[in-house]
């Protein structure tokens, strides 16, 4: 293994790492709000901090090649954040010599802009790591009004503690789009589960149109669009036609029991919607170019998601992995995450798998998004071959958290 393999494993290890543990900020990080970008709660609150407004929160780190993770503030953890001799650096309790510097993604462009509404740009979209621009359509999920909410979710009571409004115009989502859109490779559509589901469905293509109008691009842009299958399927074909290149429809659970438990909405919906729904899409998206998310937790086993990986796999559709961590105002806000072993044994497989099925490389070069703008998961970096069953040794995870298993 050479220095530039070693050192794009040991950053998704840290990726994974500060996922998990989150970090203890020690030095205050300079310039954020003004030259590094920070936090905008309006859809999912990711931090446990009551103290201080969410605007003073740096929103990233970054190591090495751009390897982008959402940064967890925790006093607790294991992981500290330092400045030396003018740069920040990721430390272990474990270790004595810093593990590696970090940066912080830059604020971007539309941050300072207002549409002509008067509405701050930044409450209509906000950027993922550097590449990629999210628009919330529902910053509030039907499901909280019916007790069926998803145990890990917070969406709604993060959108009514910010006062963001809950729906964007589109006409600003439009001036949004024109005014920085070019500078973005991914538009990732998601949000709450509508009371209605064909209505959700023509949103995102009202919407979807709109950002193709305002790119003024002639082939298809970079999706995902996160949305709830349609009671009519028949809808997916004019969400087709909006040039998105990606969707997916996110069951987030395999095993039907804990389903059942944990996402009682979305165990109403039905594994055998989702997958009609999937299969549906692939004929118009095209093999790989359809996704199943899965959320990995506790309440699965390793080798659970996987037979839900392979199942997807099988029918031509891609599936992406993001790591449970807690989130305040979730009923789950105190369940731990798995262990990190457990994780990278499952992403390594995961990885393996997604080779072995033909789904990378492919033509974005990503898993939705990129290992830039995918912050909360590692399969980016997993499929890419940054960590392997043949490159990985315990030995690494001791220099960052001790060789923990808990």
């Amino acid at each position: 293994m050479d220095g530039n393999d070693q050192q794009l494993k040991m950053a998704t290890i840290y990726k994974l790492a500060t996922r998990v543990y989150g970090v203890n900020v020690i030095d205050p990080i300079e310039g954020v709000g003004e030259t590094v970008k920070e936090d905008v709660e309006g859809l999912y609150r990711i931090n446990p901090l009551k103290d201080g407004p969410a605007h003073l929160r740096a929103n990233e780190l970054v190591f090495y090649m751009g390897i982008t993770t959402k940064l967890v503030y925790n006093p607790k953890s294991p992981l500290s954040l330092r400045r030396l001799d003018g740069k920040y650096w990721l430390f272990s309790q474990f270790n004595d010599e810093p593990l590696t510097d970090v940066r912080f993604t830059k604020r971007p462009y539309h941050y300072n802009l207002t549409t002509t509404s008067g509405t701050p740009m930044m409450e209509v979209g906000q950027a993922m790591g550097a590449d990629c621009l999210a628009i919330a359509v529902d910053k509030q999920c039907h499901y909280f009004t019916n007790g069926t909410a998803c145990k890990y979710c917070n969406i709604t009571p993060t959108n009514i503690t910010s006062g963001i409004p809950r729906f964007s115009r589109l006409e600003d989502i439009g001036e949004l789009v024109k005014a920085t859109g070019r500078k973005f490779r991914f538009f990732d559509l998601t949000g709450g589960t509508f009371d209605d589901t064909n209505a959700e469905c023509k949103t995102y293509t009202l919407i979807g149109n709109t950002i193709k109008a305002n790119l003024d691009k002639k082939e298809k842009y970079g999706g995902p669009f996160s949305l709830t299958a349609p009671e009519d399927l028949n809808l997916l074909e004019g969400l087709n036609q909006t040039d998105v290149d990606v969707i997916s429809f996110n069951m987030d659970v395999w095993d039907l029991d804990a389903l059942r438990e944990i996402c009682p909405g979305k165990f109403k919906i039905g594994r055998e919607k989702y997958v009609e729904a999937l299969l549906v899409a692939k004929e118009l998206w095209g093999r790989g170019n359809v996704a199943m998310q899965f959320i990995v937790g506790p309440w699965e086993s390793n080798e659970s998601y996987l037979e839900g990986i392979r199942f997807f796999l099988e029918k031509g559709i891609l599936v992406n992995l993001t790591t449970f961590a807690p989130s305040p105002n979730s009923p789950f806000r105190y369940k731990k995450s798995k262990s990190l072993t457990e994780l990278i044994d499952l992403y390594v497989e995961y990885g393996e798998l997604i080779r072995l099925y033909e789904f990378f490389p492919n033509e974005r070069n990503s898993v939705l998004t990129s290992y830039v703008s995918n912050r909360s998961s590692i399969s980016n970096e997993s499929a890419r071959g940054f960590i392997t069953k043949e490159n990985f040794d315990f030995e690494d995870l001791e220099k960052v958290v001790g060789g923990l298993n808990e």
